[in-house]
């Protein structure tokens, strides 16, 4: 069933591209400043950067919570808000985060990053609440 899009898949659209941006931005950062090498820079080794799958699978998220096919975007709207979640919390628990010998304006960076993953969270988990809510108050059709 195909939905009108609404301001909830615009902010899930702009959200999972900021998400991304951030990743891609944060990489070539920890890159030029010595940190990660471009080898690693997108790894489970990253200091500023989602690991290249987990970005795979954000932008396909982001592409389908987007979608006018309600089930289409349901799925994405809940695989991105999951993705999200698992790159804001890794940013706290796989000790890069703060880590002593990287400079403040890369622990800023960091911080960062980990505020565009806890708002991405949001984001697409109301574009979810929407999608479902959408379906509770459609009248039933005629037959």
């Amino acid at each position: 069933m195909a939905i009108d899009l609404d301001s909830s898949a615009r902010a899930a659209g702009v959200a999972g591209c900021a998400l991304i941006g951030a990743s891609l931005v944060g990489g070539v950062i920890s890159v030029v400043t010595g940190v990660n090498t471009w080898a690693n820079a997108w790894t489970a080794e990253a200091t500023l950067a989602a690991p290249w799958p987990m970005l795979l699978l954000q932008a396909a998220a982001t592409g389908a919570a987007v979608q006018r096919r309600r089930v289409v975007a349901m799925v994405g709207s809940g695989l991105l808000a999951a993705t999200a979640l698992v790159s804001g919390i890794s940013g706290f628990f796989d000790g890069q985060l703060g880590r002593a010998d990287l400079g403040t304006g890369h622990v800023v960076g960091q911080i960062v990053f980990v505020a565009v993953a806890w708002a991405t969270v949001v984001v697409a988990a109301v574009r979810l609440w929407r999608l479902a809510r959408q379906r509770q108050t459609m009248p039933a059709k005629a037959s």
